[in-house]
């Protein structure tokens, strides 16, 4: 059976929202029922959003939890969920979906700390090597070609990067990729992608960053007195 901790209510500016914690999906309604039960006039009407993290869900187990609501003249109008499953099991009910106020402020956290914490690496990282961080990378060292560096946050080189990089690879496209000689084979920041040029021998420290859907090179002096313009 699950505690009354796993089934929580609270009024938001766009109605009740219930999130239901851990636990079998049966006892949940269970407990969801009893709570309800105690002051059915109090909840009586109430527009409701559930928020289920992570569990996946059935249509059937979104249409047992509007039951449960129904008893009560409640009307579920929205699913806040991580799970793909059941976002699209939600939307084929006609629900709303998404992550939610409170999911979408801890993936904003998560997000946030996977740029701000970077983590050393003394390279450097050879052919076949393959370094997958969570957060920044800075390598101190060359990334040979054949080597490949996939970073959740941003990526920094303290030396030639010749090899694939990957900043950003939840998504991110306000990661970066930074090189003292920048000339890797194949970059990537979020969902973009950019060939490298082998012709070009850059002369100075240069960043990757997306400008407008599209991947673009440029000197570190002239990003730096971008970045001092806008500040």
């Amino acid at each position: 059976m699950a505690s009354e901790t796993n089934v929580r209510i609270r009024g938001t500016s766009e109605g009740l929202t219930i999130t239901m914690g851990e636990g079998p999906w049966d006892a949940l309604l269970q407990e969801l029922d009893a709570h309800l039960g105690r002051r059915p006039s109090f909840f009586r009407g109430g527009r409701v959003a559930v928020a289920v993290g992570e569990r996946r869900l059935s249509p059937e187990a979104i249409h047992a939890l509007g039951e449960v609501l129904t008893r009560y003249d409640m009307t579920l109008w929205a699913i806040w969920s991580f799970s793909d499953v059941t976002q699209q099991a939600a939307a084929s009910l006609g629900l709303e979906t998404g992550l939610g106020p409170d999911q979408r402020s801890r993936v904003e956290e998560e997000e946030d700390w996977e740029l701000q914490q970077a983590t050393i690496i003394v390279g450097p990282i050879r052919s076949g090597q393959r370094i997958h961080q969570v957060g920044s990378a800075v390598i101190l060292g060359d990334v040979h070609p054949g080597a490949e560096v996939i970073a959740t946050g941003h990526v920094i080189v303290w030396g030639q990067l010749l090899g694939i990089v990957h900043a950003g690879a939840k998504g991110r496209e306000e990661a970066l990729v930074c090189a003292l000689k920048f000339m890797p084979t194949q970059v990537r920041i979020g969902k973009h992608m950019a060939r490298g040029d082998s012709q070009s021998v850059p002369v100075e420290p240069e960043i990757a960053r997306v400008v407008d859907g599209h991947i673009v090179v440029e000197p570190w002096t002239e990003w730096r007195r971008w970045v001092t313009l806008e500040e």
